[in-house]
């Protein structure tokens, strides 16, 4: 509470801030909003689809029969999140300002949950929901071209069940499909005279009810209680309705003939389900009396072309392509559980190399815009393995699959020859049997796969050969009043993962630690930004990428015999993520802005490790005594996958630096985030996988430095850093009665490379400045006076440990992360064009991490101890000196800085206790940023500092013995800090009038 009552204090001085100029008399800079048009005519029936975000969570209770309740708690919850795609119907009826209306929606995705269950059966409980669906009212209110509405209703699930354990023999099954109620609300715009689209979120409830599971041996049941959230996106069509509001009377006269041949190249990224769901031969024998089914999530990029050939009749478009792709998409999957054998059961992986269709298409044009349909034959070509987890021997398949797939998409032309496209396909390959073999052995395995293939790319079109083929027309306007930004990024980024695993009994010690550390990712994202002249704006992003390189370090308290860590080899990671923002401008001036924004935040991360080796002199991994060096320098050892979901709320600034250089800041704080994990231990069978859930919050922050190629093509370069963490986590363990406590720490950071496309009514590059006489031109600003303003950031930190033992193979030094804010004061002097100033500030923060200091010291199995720090609050006292230019100023700072921290060190396992020291250090800060005179008394800004303070105050402990009077305390730490920056000048710059 401490922390976001903080933040929430920050943030009501900001707002402060922001209140004067928001409401002077004479700040002739605010653009007045337009009054609102007419709100025309939402009525009539119309047709849809969507995609999107789902998080279902599902509650495994009581059981009854042969599942009949343990003697420990059965009780967990499953989360499941992954992408939704689906269709609407509905009727709206207007009048006046408001809408009324009734809307049945129909959708479909991989929401597949695992939860321990059934308490010490060492049970795994699954729940597959691969339909939502709702039949809802909806009341809305219509202003401009925008509805706002509220719907509730019924809602429906169907989902498929299954438990399976090692101390029974077989697998309980069973589906139902259950009814519920829903809630939501959302925004929906109209494009054009027939087609709105729309962002939504609606949450699903189903209440508990006993669901009957059978295994051929007998019957039993278990209760289940269901909850979902959804976050979409949508398109809405009205063949047969009035035009929708500010968006014109008719469908338009085509300006382009689409007729004739193109070649093309895309990109994009793939996600989707691979089963293994029965097998002959050894591999039955395997899963005898226990389960074979196995479930994972494929992911990864591709990239490749198409070709294909359209013919156009009025307004309708027809066609045909072929497309073929490279990809590197593959997933994991615990599969052929056997009966009763703790160690027995298969790592089953599929990887495919190239994907590809032939598809018919059919499409609908407005203008140079054309929005299309297509399906057709699908084929995939990849391999396969299955290896055991006792034997290690990899059981391969090489195949091609045929099956079919139906998508969607829109293309735009941005000239004569050249169209981008942006495109959702569905593969479905049924199910089909796979020989796996090695050295003479074989058998088969039935085998299903489903993909969802999103892609975008260019396509140059060749002369249709007809004389009096159109040539292109404008391109068509959007509606009245409203811009747009659509575009595309490659995302270069390194992360970490950690997770801190306490004691199910004592639970201040710690038993294990994994650190998943300097994974690289690499990531094609899409984006876009849709903004009114009344200041709302809808914006979001969404990408898809790999996982590669760093290193798994696996600790564990208390090893074997001594301190163990053990390092696996990181590849064939995973790497999903997305963000939609909903905001309206607070400020504006010419086309810089200032907006605030509530929003979702949505990160998928899955790595694996290959091998083990000892680092430390446990023996564990321990090369010399393993029989199967060989196959455990390259065998599938560990695996984490995490899913992070959020509320956030931010500040969006744009600033024009010059005609054709624009700057993009988003500062966001998640106050809210949910956290669904799955650890596997692949050469465990009783604890693979483990289940994890967890709540926390986290930070975002983002900028991008563009550039205006043309006044509608723009290029850029940017950076982002996420942050997530967790309050309250636990895991539960078979034969535990109780949860162990767990925390998370990830974090994410890199940059991109982007382009992007501008619709709508956009200014002439030049038309601000250049089309003015020379004594119209606006001076620049002056910086001279007094202000008072704050920050909202995020830091990343490394504390350090001076240990009296023999080096350690890891550890002595701590990755921090977290959130800053901070509120300032100061005072600036210009000359020319050189501004001189100081400034204090002071701020809370959150920047906390853990790692493992002392493991050499001679203490037993329980060797190495949890240290960390957290920083709490920080302050400044610097100078700056900065070049000013138009309304921009480029600046440098340095001088003293301080920080008030807690440092811990966990002792816990020899005294029972956890050592927390508070202190405050003292140090240096440099950086530099930009600050951009937004309004006569509002400037906002970006900002890096970095920071270096000493030791924090010693602090010892008098056990064990050997720790006796060593410090416990770091004897240093950095930390280096990137925030977005408002702050309100009591004089006003005076140029900027």
């Amino acid at each position: 509470m401490v922390r976001r009552g903080a933040l929430l204090a920050s943030v009501s001085v900001l707002a402060a801030l922001l209140a004067p100029p928001l409401h002077a008399a004479d700040l002739s800079p605010v653009p007045v909003k337009a009054e609102a048009s007419e709100p025309g005519s939402w009525t009539g029936f119309y047709l849809g689809t969507y995609v999107g975000s789902g998080l279902v969570n599902t509650n495994w209770g009581t059981a009854t029969g042969p599942l009949a309740p343990a003697p420990l708690p059965n009780t967990d919850l499953g989360l499941a999140s992954g992408a939704v795609i689906g269709t609407q119907a509905g009727y709206n009826y207007q009048v006046g300002a408001y809408v009324l209306g009734i809307e049945g929606e129909f959708g479909s995705g991989l929401q597949l949950s695992r939860a321990r269950c059934l308490g010490n059966w060492q049970s795994v409980c699954v729940a597959d929901t691969d339909v939502l669906a709702t039949v809802a009212g909806r009341l809305g209110y219509a202003f401009d071209n925008v509805l706002l509405y509220g719907k509730a209703g019924a809602a429906f699930a169907n989902t498929s069940m299954t438990v399976s354990g090692l101390a029974y023999s077989g697998q309980y099954t069973g589906s139902s499909l259950k009814a519920g109620w829903t809630v939501g609300g959302g925004l929906e715009v109209g494009l054009t005279p027939q087609l709105s689209a729309k962002a939504e979120y609606a949450y699903l409830d189903f209440g508990s009810a006993d669901e009957g599971l059978r295994n051929g041996l007998g019957a039993a049941s278990s209760s289940v209680s269901q909850s979902a959230q959804m976050v979409k996106l949508g398109l809405n069509w009205r063949p047969w309705g009035a035009p929708l509001p500010g968006t014109g009377a008719s469908l338009p006269v085509p300006g382009r003939d689409w007729t004739g041949f193109y070649l093309g190249l895309h990109a994009g990224g793939a996600w989707g389900r691979d089963e293994w769901t029965s097998g002959t031969g050894f591999l039955a024998a395997a899963a005898a009396g226990g389960a074979f089914p196995g479930t994972g999530t494929p992911m990864g990029l591709l990239g490749g072309g198409q070709a294909g050939f359209n013919y156009q009749v009025g307004p309708w478009v027809a066609g045909i392509e072929a497309s073929a792709s490279a990809t590197n998409l593959n997933g994991y999957a615990k599969c052929i559980s056997g009966y009763l054998a703790r160690h027995t059961s298969f790592a089953c992986e599929s990887s495919l190399d190239s994907i590809g269709s032939i598809s018919g298409r059919l499409g609908q044009s407005w203008g140079d815009l054309l929005m299309y349909g297509k399906a057709g034959a699908a084929w995939a070509s990849g391999s396969g393995s299955l290896s055991g987890t006792t034997d290690l021997i990899h059981y391969g398949n090489s195949s091609t699959r045929w099956g079919w797939m139906i998508g969607s998409g829109v293309e735009y032309a941005l000239t004569q020859s050249f169209s981008a496209f942006l495109e959702y396909d569905y593969y479905d390959f049924g199910t089909q049997e796979l020989a796996y073999s090695v050295a003479g052995r074989s058998a088969s395995a039935d085998f299903k796969q489903r993909l969802d293939v999103v892609r975008m790319g260019l396509n140059y079109r060749f002369a249709s050969g007809a004389a009096d083929a159109p040539i292109a027309a404008k391109a068509p306007e959007l509606p009245e009043g409203w811009t747009a930004e659509i575009g595309g990024r490659y995302f270069a980024s390194t992360g970490r993962m950690q997770k801190d695993l306490m004691s199910s009994l004592w639970t201040e010690r710690l038993n294990s630690r994994l650190i998943y550390a300097n994974t690289t990712g690499q990531s094609l994202e899409t984006f876009f930004r849709f903004e009114n002249r009344n200041g709302l704006f809808l914006k979001g992003f969404a990408g898809l990428g790999t996982l590669s390189g760093g290193g798994l370090n696996d600790e564990d308290f208390p090893a074997q015999l001594v301190y163990s860590n053990t390092i696996t080899d990181l590849s064939d990671g995973q790497l999903a993520y997305g963000a939609l923002d909903l905001g309206t401008e607070l400020v504006r001036q010419g086309q810089s802005t200032l907006g605030a924004f509530v929003g979702y935040r949505a990160w998928y991360e899955s790595v694996n490790g290959f091998g083990c080796r000892q680092l430390a002199k446990d023996v564990t991994c321990d090369m010399a005594s393993w029989a199967q060096i060989p196959a455990l320098a390259s065998a599938l050892s560990l695996s984490e996958t995490e899913t992070w979901q959020g509320v956030a709320l931010g500040l969006n600034g744009r600033v024009q630096l010059s005609q054709r250089l624009r700057l993009e800041v988003d500062a966001a704080y998640l106050p809210y985030a949910t956290r669904a994990g799955m650890d596997n231990h692949w050469f465990r069978a009783d604890i693979n996988p483990q289940m994890e859930n967890g709540r926390g919050w986290g930070t975002q922050l983002e900028a991008v430095l563009s550039y205006a190629v043309t006044e509608r093509l723009n290029v850029g370069l940017g950076g982002r850093y996420w942050y997530f963490t967790t309050d309250t986590a636990s895991t539960p363990f078979p034969n535990s009665g109780a949860r162990s406590p767990l925390t998370f720490y990830s974090e994410r950071y890199g940059a991109f490379l982007q382009a992007s496309y501008r619709f709508g009514d956009i200014p002439p590059l030049e038309a601000e400045a250049a089309d003015l006489p020379a004594k119209a031109q606006p001076a620049p600003a002056n910086w001279t006076g007094l202000y008072v303003g704050g920050a909202l950031g995020g830091g990343k930190g490394h504390s350090t440990y001076a240990s009296p033992f023999a080096p350690p193979v890891s550890g002595d030094a701590a990755d921090l992360g977290g959130l800053t804010t901070a509120v300032q004061l100061g005072g600036d002097y210009q000359m020319g064009a050189f501004v001189f100033g100081a400034e204090a500030s002071a701020g809370w923060a959150h920047v906390a991490g853990t790692d493992t200091c002392f493991s050499t010291a001679p203490t037993g199995a329980a060797s190495g101890f949890n240290c960390g720090s957290r920083v709490n609050a920080l302050g400044t006292v610097t100078g700056r000196l900065g070049y000013a230019f138009d309304r921009a100023l480029v600046y440098a700072r340095g001088g003293f800085a301080w920080d008030r921290q807690t440092d811990t060190f966990n002792t816990f396992a020899y005294t029972a206790t956890v050592l927390n020291q508070d202190s405050t250090n003292t140090g240096w800060t440099i950086g530099g940023g930009v600050e951009y005179a937004l309004l006569p008394n509002l400037s906002v800004g970006l900002e890096y500092k970095h920071f270096d303070f000493g030791a924090s105050s010693a602090f010892t402990t008098g056990a064990p013995p050997p720790l006796a009077g060593v410090n416990l305390a770091p004897d240093g730490l950095r930390l280096d800090t990137v925030a977005m920056t408002l702050n309100y000048r009591f004089a006003t710059f005076a140029g900027a009038q």
